[in-house]
């Protein structure tokens, strides 16, 4: 609707409302998802007149007009019907646009806030990661440094043992950063190289794991082993000092030898001192020697089996109470049988392989915690606030 004052019919004329069809210089649009109340989805065109129309009316009814001398211009105005808007019903196979905000645009939007225990989680994994970080770099530092025949080549070794390391820790935050950023091609790139870096990175550690707990393993064996012995050997040896019922020493009984000598002097020089007794009156003169030599014998094996029992049990007492190389494992795969009800039957070397994998992947995964600690710590955008 327009409405113009005329200049040429006084100031107190008002022109006759003129339809928007017969301006050529107006284009004027309007559509139904964008300005104004959207209609209902089973709307039908109405017949009535639009309230714009109805408005137009009782405004050209209120206000006061005055028509001058007839004039060109005021017979083409007369002569003119007024502008009537029909609004038309929506399109039904067309869905609604999105709402399109300008770029510079400002929303009053509520921040995200991060409670204290998101920021408590967040620190927690991020000291996790560093400690993790730390013992991996020491550990496959240590290993590829070891395979060095010189000190440069150690070095260099250790350079490159370090690099795969914080390659492992430091891609996937890069990896996440450029998948936020939209950038998939760098974030699956990113992706493959960690995917590698991991790989030399479980092999170092499972190479430091398997030396270190396979020589902590074999020493527990050994002491184990080497203490089983001793302590059967004592056992043999207590055994068989049981069994001598002989209690006197050796020197009463070498004395005793030799008072009992001059009773076979008559034969000692043809039986060689009682050694070589052939007749039985022989056997009678020397019954004495040979008893007294008989428990001669017993009375110093006595006292050997008491010097090696001393001994064993000298070296057994300083020996850690050891009694299996991998307790462990034997215990781990004992529970598992006994809470399975003998359907689980692992051996201690299957829970042994378990170990050395659980501790090679947990210090090889410290750059996806750092990933978590970090998502955990970055405010979310802001976003607009709604109705």
């Amino acid at each position: 609707m327009i409405l113009a004052r005329k200049r040429r019919n006084g100031p107190s004329v008002v022109s006759k409302i003129v339809p928007l069809e017969a301006c050529e210089e107006i284009d004027f649009w309007w559509h139904h998802d964008e300005d104004g109340p959207k209609p209902a989805p089973n709307a039908k065109p109405s017949a009535a007149p639009s309230v714009v129309s109805a408005s137009v009316a009782s405004a050209r009814a209120a206000l006061p007009v005055t028509t001058p001398a007839a004039t060109p211009l005021a017979t083409t105005l007369a002569a003119t019907p007024l502008a009537k808007v029909v609004r038309s019903s929506p399109f039904r196979g067309r869905a609604t646009a999105p709402p399109r905000y300008h770029p510079g645009a400002v929303f009053d939007s509520i921040p995200v806030r991060r409670g204290a225990g998101r920021i408590f989680l967040a620190l927690v994994l991020g000291f996790v990661a560093v400690g993790l970080t730390v013992v991996g770099l020491t550990v496959n530092t240590r290993f590829a440094a070891s395979f060095g025949q010189t000190a440069e080549a150690a070095a260099l070794l250790a350079a490159v043992g370090l690099t795969i390391d914080l390659l492992a820790i430091v891609l996937p935050s890069a990896a996440a950063q450029l998948w936020r950023d939209r950038s998939a091609m760098s974030a699956a790139a990113a992706w493959a190289i960690w995917v590698i870096a991991l790989g030399m990175t479980l092999l170092a550690a499972i190479g430091f794991a398997a030396t270190n707990i396979g020589d902590g393993v074999a020493g527990r064996s050994k002491l184990a082993a080497e203490a089983s012995a001793l302590t059967a050997d004592i056992e043999r040896l207590r055994a068989e000092r049981s069994g001598v019922a002989e209690g006197r020493s050796v020197a009463s009984i070498e004395a005793e030898i030799q008072r009992a000598q001059p009773a076979a002097a008559a034969v000692w020089k043809q039986t060689a001192g009682c050694s070589n007794v052939t007749m039985a009156a022989s056997g009678a003169a020397c019954a004495e020697v040979l008893k007294l030599r008989q428990a001669l014998g017993v009375a110093q094996r006595r006292d050997a089996l008491d010097a090696e029992l001393r001994s064993a049990e000298t070296r057994l007492a300083p020996l850690p109470a050891i009694t299996t190389g991998d307790p462990q494992a034997t215990m781990a795969a004992d529970i598992l049988a006994w809470i399975s009800f003998g359907r689980v039957n692992l051996t201690p070397h299957d829970i042994h392989r378990m170990r050395i994998t659980g501790l090679t992947i947990i210090p090889a995964l410290a750059g996806i915690i750092f990933m978590f600690a970090t998502t955990l710590l970055r405010r979310d955008k802001r976003r607009p606030a709604s109705a």
